[in-house]
């Protein structure tokens, strides 16, 4: 007790000193202002069941002492504050500034944030070094050799019951990630007019971070992957600022360095690479000994900017910026593969490729030109004026890097690979609009966007919105506001390039959807009525359809609707009390085509067979309610307010099409007439297993809306999410 009572009293005499000492002797008024803050001791216990490291995310909650400390000293040339929390844990925190007159700004920040991912994890793989992780040789001996008994990775439900021979070489450890984060700004104004300001950021990243491992699709790991890298941001810049306009130049530079290159690990179920490697060895894990991936690689950005704004008569401005960025990457290249089968001495007749990479290190570098000029002018309250126009150049150097030939999963040499290629955009969007007063507190705005999208290894090399909107405002009337907006966009591509889909392995008629053509329109509609100063009524409409089409257009998104209704009430029959309720509907509907077929060569011709064809219809509904009170001051300095809040959304899925009439009766209606479809892939049955959590409803039999005729397709509904909240809460004014 009397430890802290010592405590408290520190902590007020540091408040308090500066007025004994004005009472003993009076102060000039040059006099420093006093020392000011407070220390906070105390002690945290907790106790927690389950999963700790849930609990304690982002924060360090260990049983001992905790603290808080802040002080500070203002002056009449300047102000100095200091605060520290958490001093000694994983969350600590310290922050310093000072100000002096205005002209020089210093300050300074150190943080800390854990990540726990988990406490009670376990694992057979041992780290001989950073990045490097081995398993008991011999174990995977055993393994490769089938010994009886031995199960390294459960493949059915009766070795998933005996489990992995490796539980017993399993050692417990933590799972714990950690960023530092250090930050330092300085700012200098030798004039009014000028100043110049620095900073300077550090995070560096330490711990561990569960990261996926995989040898083949029925051998996927999981590993604690080291992390040990540091991100430095560094800025400078130059303003000069006047009534009349401002200029700023300025530099930013970033460096990201990993300390770690690559991650190397044991395969759990061989010992030795297989030899003569196995065709499949990408599925039945018969491939390498140890496996090998790329970590994050160490990379920098640089990005020169410049940034003016002139006002003009008329009540009009001119503002514009230029910037020009860097970005390069030149890592080490990793090997082909960690198999010596493969890749070594003596390579694989039929692929020479494999012998030596391209080059040994990545040579990457993307060059950015952003630029943006704005006017604006206002010369009568009747009428105003905006005009944008914007360019985006993003260029990628990187030297072209011969992939035909590559390794799936360190297992299969394959020549289905390709050469990289050098993705460029370019984008210029020009923007007007125009502003009307056409009444008392009514205004009109119109509108015109312009945005043409250039850019390598797309279905359409040049992509172009024509957008036209409008927009209507009631506003500052005591009884009724009104925002009304309608848009209407037309996307329109040229340049197209079937290769690209080809070389993608798409159907030539497919069009994704942000690069079809498509005819967009929108509208919204809000209404407000307050017919008294204590009611208003709200009414909130909103509507959009997507179409998208084109030449060739086949498969993809063909179409999208949503609309969206919103009615609110709000009461405020006291001062002192305030409620309200709101409801809300959304819809969104979608209608998507594609095929289901094999490229041309392997089978008796599905790539081209209507037959194939499927769609499907998408169909959420969203309800949403909210009803809530405020007590103001209910208790003294205090607002409680009470809500509640109820969302519901059932989502339904609708097929049809003749592939699914192949499905629903186990017979192909094109091709060899033998063919028929075991029952193992029935739609119906594959679907209810997958759904059933979502309690699926009956299978109907319906009429079409794709093809107006009578087939059977599948209709799936379910609700996916329902949340009831009630929330009570109070602020306390002190």
């Amino acid at each position: 007790m009397r430890k802290k009572l010592t405590i408290v009293t520190t902590a007020l005499l540091l408040a308090s000193g500066g007025l004994a000492t004005a009472q003993q002797e009076p102060a000039s008024p040059a006099a420093a202002t006093p020392w000011t803050g407070s220390i906070d001791f105390g002690a945290r216990a907790s106790s927690v069941d389950g999963d700790k490291a849930r609990f304690e995310r982002f924060r360090d909650l260990r049983n001992g002492g905790v603290s808080r400390i802040t002080f500070g000293k203002g002056t009449s040339e300047g102000a100095f504050n200091v605060k520290m929390d958490n001093i000694g844990y994983h969350d600590q925190r310290y922050e310093a500034d000072y100000n002096h007159r205005g002209k020089v700004k210093v300050a300074f920040l150190w943080d800390s944030t854990p990540f726990n991912y988990s406490y009670d994890s376990s694992t057979p793989w041992v780290e001989q070094s950073p990045g490097v992780f081995a398993l008991d040789t011999a174990t995977r001996l055993r393994i490769q050799n089938n010994t009886p008994g031995v199960v390294g990775v459960p493949l059915n439900v009766g070795q998933l019951a005996a489990g992995s021979v490796y539980r017993s070489l399993a050692n417990a450890f933590d799972i714990q990630g950690r960023r530092d984060a250090m930050g330092f700004t300085a700012s200098l104004a030798p004039t009014k007019d000028l100043s110049f300001n620095v900073s300077f950021n550090s995070t560096r990243r330490s711990g561990y971070e569960p990261k996926g491992a995989s040898f083949a699709f029925s051998v996927a790991n999981q590993l604690p992957v080291p992390l040990d890298n540091r991100t430095n941001d560094v800025s400078a810049a130059a303003e000069w600022i006047k009534p009349e306009g401002m200029f700023r130049v300025a530099w930013n530079g970033s460096w990201f360095n990993n300390n770690l290159h690559e991650l190397l690990f044991d395969n759990p179920v061989r010992a030795t690479d297989t030899n003569p490697y196995n065709p499949s060895g990408y599925s039945n894990g018969q491939g390498a000994a140890r496996s090998r991936m790329a970590l994050p690689p160490s990379n920098n950005l640089s990005t020169v900017s410049a940034l003016g704004l002139y006002k003009m008569p008329a009540h009009s401005a001119v503002n514009a910026q230029l910037s020009f960025t860097t970005m390069k990457q030149n890592d080490a290249l990793i090997p082909w593969t960690s198999n010596q089968v493969i890749a070594g001495p003596t390579v694989i007749a039929g692929f020479p490729a494999l012998a030596s990479l391209p080059r040994a290190t990545a040579e990457a570098e993307v060059r950015g030109i952003n630029a943006l000029i704005n006017y604006t002018t206002r010369p009568t309250r009747f009428f105003g004026f905006t005009m944008r126009y914007r360019y985006n150049d993003h260029q990628n150097r990187t030297p072209i890097f011969d992939g035909t030939e590559y390794v799936r999963l360190d297992a299969v040499p394959e020549e289905t690979g390709s050469e990289t290629e050098q993705f460029n955009i370019r984008q210029n969007t020009f923007d007007v609009n125009g502003l009307f007063n056409v009444a008392p507190r009514t205004s009109v705005r119109i509108g015109y966007t312009v945005d043409d999208f250039k850019r390598t290894g797309r279905g359409f090399s040049d992509s172009t919105d024509y957008t036209f909107r409008t927009t209507v405002d009631t506003v500052g009337n005591d009884y009724v506001m009104v925002r009304l907006i309608y848009e209407h966009s037309e996307r329109i591509g040229t340049g197209f390039s079937e290769q690209s889909l080809e070389d993608g392995g798409f159907q030539p008629g497919l069009r994704t959807y942000d690069d079809s053509d498509r005819t967009r329109n929108r509208g919204w509609l809000v209404f407000t009525l307050t017919p008294a100063p204590v009611l208003d009524f709200t009414v909130a409409v909103a509507a959009g359809n997507d179409k998208h089409g084109g030449p060739g257009l086949e498969f993809g998104l063909l179409d999208n609707k949503n609309t969206v209704y919103n009615f609110g009430v709000n009461v405020n029959p006291l001062a002192t009390v305030r409620l309200g309720a709101n409801y809300g509907r959304d819809q969104y509907t979608t209608n998507q085509s594609s095929r289901n077929a094999s490229p041309p060569g392997t089978d008796y011709g599905t790539w081209f067979d209507p037959n194939r064809n499927w769609f499907l219809n998408n169909d959420e509904k969203v309800n949403n309610a909210t009803v809530y009170v405020d007590l103001i001051k209910a208790v003294a300095k205090t607002d409680i307010r009470v809500s509640y809040d109820y969302s519901d959304s059932n989502n339904a899925y609708l097929f049809s099409g003749p592939r699914i009439q192949e499905l629903s009766t186990n017979r192909a209606l094109s091709g060899p007439s033998a063919i028929v479809y075991p029952a193992k892939i029935d739609l119906s049955s594959a679907l209810e297993a997958t759904w059933a959590r979502f309690d699926l409803k009956t299978w109907q039999r319906l009429t079409s809306q794709v093809t107006g005729s009578r087939v059977p397709y599948h209709h799936l509904r379910f609700a996916f999410c329902t949340v009831t909240s009630l929330r009570l809460g109070a602020t306390c004014r002190l």
